[in-house]
């Protein structure tokens, strides 16, 4: 059986910025050995709510309902200060 420490490692480091911890490892290797994609991989780790928690302003708030009904009224703000 692969083994996937070191990619997930390397996306631990640069998404969350911390390595991981022994139970996130062995999860995630054991998703990758039964087929999940590394993008998946990165892609959980850039919704977790550890990511949420650390970056307010990251992906995981642009696809929340709170941050499209603010959308609008950014949008607004930004082309009244261009005028």
């Amino acid at each position: 059986m692969p083994d996937f420490s070191r990619i997930i490692s390397m996306a631990y480091l640069r998404i969350l910025e911390r390595p991981p911890d022994a139970g996130g490892l062995a999860v995630y290797n054991n998703a990758m050995n039964s087929g999940l994609s590394e993008a998946l991989m990165r892609e959980s780790l850039l919704r977790s709510a550890e990511y949420a928690q650390k970056h307010p302003d990251g992906p995981a708030a642009a696809a929340s309902p709170a941050a499209a009904s603010a959308a609008p009224a950014t949008r607004k703000r930004k082309a009244a200060r261009r005028r």
